[in-house]
């Protein structure tokens, strides 16, 4: 059946972390992103006043995922065990059957959140969703209801690598990108696909349904004799409209908030944006619009390239990299991170570039720093060794942690209980003991904590009875 096309972003969507996009799709299976999917869709968008989720512990039955989530049966263990692991979410509760005067449970999971280190795009760096500022896309509620629970893993990476992709990057008016130019190479190498075939079919499949449409095919430019990638964007549901209706105009594709509808949640975070006005449709183009390239010259070429892979659309990108060189952009993108960019960050960086900014202070000043340690052989400051203390304390705990984890699967039920009571008397207030007893990923690495510390004071007989290997 074709689809009609997403809602635009005056209705109903979810402000997901951009982390389901960059390490969940790609990296992990469809049961795996389906169930992520589904806990992103049932706490995210159900929103207080506020803007905070209503509940965050959310109650899972096997029925639940199969009706709603679309997980086979013989996958939701495998695909629970996966998520719990990879650290997307964590179990909060247990699920338990029927037993003998006792009632069954429902599993509760939330959602892993990390607000301790840096954004993370890879599995082995991924601790949990990042909750700082940013990082975050408004995605249609159709792309997890339907496309996400129906379609196969291939379509909805190429779906959702378009989505990421367009209005996943933000300009500096605030609005989001309608088109992006998308290889085959980088496709596959974003969602980890490394089948051609099966990729051809997968967008194939999504632009006949109607999930996404080519705007322009890819090809040699010959002004430069470059590969051209191929530019898809997303079907929206009024373009869809116009279409059959035989209209020869196409509304604005409008990307401005507002109070959620039908999905529950009474307001959103607090990013609002605005898109573009009013835009003929794709094919009613002419062919000279439809095929015309952006023209690069050849010795701005390398500018260009890095501009767009920075986040810029290519008029933008061929703007800035006339007016300035090769160096001077390279510098002025490593630099930005150093200018603590607010959440319009292409926005300050085409300033940058544009008004040829000075190094930042905090640049200036460390290199200061640095230089007067050098010339006087003095010590660091005394802030500077505390925070490189409590860093190198963080990353201890969490080697031991991992050090003494697979000792702690090898103990029986009763060396665990001792250990978890052991645990449970260390805590010196209500709120962390109530913690303990509710939250598993907590007591456990509260346990292990503990175990480290009776292993390294226990003596050779405690560490032989744990098989410790010594480092």
């Amino acid at each position: 059946m074709k689809f009609n096309g997403f809602e635009h972003l005056t209705a109903n969507y979810l402000y997901c972390p951009n982390q389901f996009f960059d390490v969940c799709l790609p990296h992990h299976s469809r049961g795996t992103v389906r169930l992520v999917a589904y806990l992103l869709r049932k706490t995210l968008g159900w929103l207080d006043r506020e803007g905070n989720p209503i509940e965050q512990e959310i109650s899972i039955s096997y029925r639940d995922l199969i009706n709603e989530a679309g997980i086979s049966r013989g996958a939701i263990r495998k695909a629970l065990d996966e998520a719990v692991t990879a650290g997307f979410i964590i179990c909060i509760q247990p699920g338990k059957a029927n037993g003998n005067n006792q009632a069954a449970e429902t599993a509760q999971y939330a959602l892993r959140w990390d607000a301790d280190n840096d954004y993370a795009k890879t599995p082995e760096a991924f601790n949990g969703f990042f909750v700082g500022e940013g990082y975050r896309t408004p995605i249609p509620n159709s792309f997890f209801d339907l496309i996400v629970r129906q379609e196969t893993l291939a379509v909805v990476k190429v779906v959702g690598t378009v989505l990421r992709h367009t209005v996943g990057y933000q300009n500096q008016f605030g609005g989001r990108r309608q088109i992006a130019p998308l290889s085959y190479s980088y496709i596959q190498k974003y969602v980890n696909l490394s089948d051609r075939s099966t990729l051809s079919a997968a967008i194939q499949h999504a632009i006949e349904t109607g999930y996404i449409h080519c705007v322009q095919k890819g090809g040699i430019d010959p002004s430069h004799t470059t590969r051209r990638p191929s530019t898809y964007a997303i079907r929206w549901h009024e373009q869809a409209h116009r279409e059959v209706s035989g209209s020869k105009t196409r509304p604005a594709i409008r990307q401005r908030y507002k109070i959620q509808t039908s999905n529950g949640s009474e307001t959103r975070p607090a990013e609002r944006f605005k898109n573009q006005t009013e835009e003929k449709p794709q094919e009613n183009n002419t062919d000279k619009q439809q095929n015309k390239p952006t023209v690069v010259a050849v010795e701005n070429l390398e500018s260009f390239q890095l501009l767009q892979h920075a986040g810029f659309d290519d008029e933008i990108a061929r703007d800035l990299s006339q007016k300035r060189g090769l160096e001077e952009i390279q510098q002025q993108i490593e630099w930005l991170s150093h200018r603590n960019p607010d959440r319009n960050s292409l926005g300050m960086l085409r300033r940058a570039i544009e008004g040829n900014w000075l190094k930042p202070d905090s640049l200036l000043i460390k290199e200061k720093k640095q230089q007067h340690f050098q010339s006087n052989h003095t010590e660091p400051v005394e802030a500077e060794i505390e925070e490189e203390q409590v860093t190198a304390a963080k990353q201890e705990k969490k080697r031991r942690r991992e050090q003494v984890r697979s000792i702690w699967n090898e103990l029986t039920f009763d060396e665990r209980t001792r250990i978890e009571q052991s645990a449970l008397e260390q805590l010196n207030s209500e709120f962390f003991r109530d913690r303990f007893k509710k939250n598993e990923e907590f007591r456990v690495n509260h346990c292990l904590d503990v175990l480290s510390v009776q292993l390294e004071s226990g003596g050779r007989e405690v560490k032989h009875r744990f098989h410790l290997i010594a480092q």
